[in-house]
């Protein structure tokens, strides 16, 4: 009468070895990860804020998990080129992504994507965050926001303005601002990087819209001029520097932002181990003022409240771009 209970123990029993088994080997690779050096994508051209974010927390995998980071930029279509690539990459933590704000107006700004901008993406954290900027050059003679809207309409079309290329959010936030201002320039994209800073420096484009972040240096110096930052509040870096809510459009409010992100089905291990590393990057001093330097400011979080803010982002800029009739330029 006891056999057959206990066979009955005995198959159970193995039953549980065979299913702590698989589990040992499904997580294992994300254990030992890395073991070979990861790559850190992004959709823009090297020296601009993206970039920098990047080498940024590239430079903490050596102390943080023995390992090296590459950076590698794929520019292009307002970052999408790059976002694709790591949408259709393994999820086994050696692609990575460090994601912009643009990357939100990506679905309401073209027709057709070869990836869903929320759903094929794991979030790790938000990393930083910058208001973006309108700047001035040697190219322009306006002095502030006001005289800038004021020539604007005078001369519809006439005014360029530089970006980090079509679909960028610096990119959305001048055909945004365009569109509640009442105004029209002309878009001159670049594939983002520092070339739209050089371009407003020499000349090449009177204004640009900009992240703040990476044109700290160009103000100090002189070089260009702030006419305003797109947050609704001013920057506590720069609290000289006017907000568009404050000058021309009330309730204005557009930030550039940075996450950390991976393919769809990235591990929850190495989520985990990936956020470690952004949380104590971001808490220490000397990335504090480096960011602030950079016009940018700490932005860690779970990764649940980066793949709900991801979401939620994606679904507000898709309905902007609607409402407000707004489409990237054939160029």
């Amino acid at each position: 009468m006891t056999l057959p209970v206990f066979r009955h123990v005995l198959t159970a029993g193995a039953l549980l070895l065979a299913a702590a088994s698989a589990l040992a080997q499904a997580t294992a690779p994300a254990a030992a990860w890395p073991t070979k050096p990861v790559r850190i994508i992004h959709g823009f051209t090297s020296g601009g804020p993206v970039d920098n974010l990047a080498r940024l927390l590239a430079a903490q995998f050596p102390e943080a998990f023995g390992q090296q980071a590459i950076v590698e930029g794929k520019p292009g279509a307002g970052g999408t080129i790059g976002a694709n690539y790591v949408a259709k990459a393994e999820p086994d933590g050696y692609t990575l992504f460090l994601m912009a704000s643009g990357h939100s107006a990506a679905p309401g700004l073209y027709k057709s994507l070869p990836f869903d901008a929320v759903s094929d993406f794991t979030m790790v954290s938000m990393v930083a965050r910058s208001p973006f900027a309108i700047i001035a050059g040697p190219g322009s003679t306006a002095g502030s926001l006001q005289e800038l809207v004021a020539a604007a309409k005078a001369q519809p079309g006439k005014i360029d303005y530089g970006s980090g290329g079509t679909g960028s959010g610096m990119h959305l936030a001048a055909v945004l601002f365009q569109a509640r201002a009442g105004v029209q320039f002309t878009h001159v994209p670049y594939k983002g990087g520092s070339a739209p800073a050089l371009a407003v420096m020499s000349g090449e484009v009177p204004i640009i819209f900009t992240s703040l972040a990476g044109m700290a240096s160009h103000i100090e110096s002189g070089k260009v001029r702030p006419l305003a930052v797109t947050s609704r509040s001013r920057f506590a870096a720069f609290p000289e520097i006017p907000t568009v809510a404050e000058t021309v459009l009330p309730d204005f409010d557009v930030s550039a932002w940075y996450a950390l992100a991976g393919p769809k089905n990235l591990p929850p291990a190495i989520v985990a181990r990936l956020n470690q590393m952004v949380q104590a990057t971001l808490r220490r001093p000397e990335i504090v003022q480096g960011l602030k330097l950079q016009a940018a400011e700490p932005w860690p979080t779970s990764a649940r409240e980066a793949q709900a803010f991801l979401a939620t982002d994606v679904a507000r800029w898709t309905q902007v771009v609607k409402d407000e009739n707004i489409a990237p330029p054939p160029n």
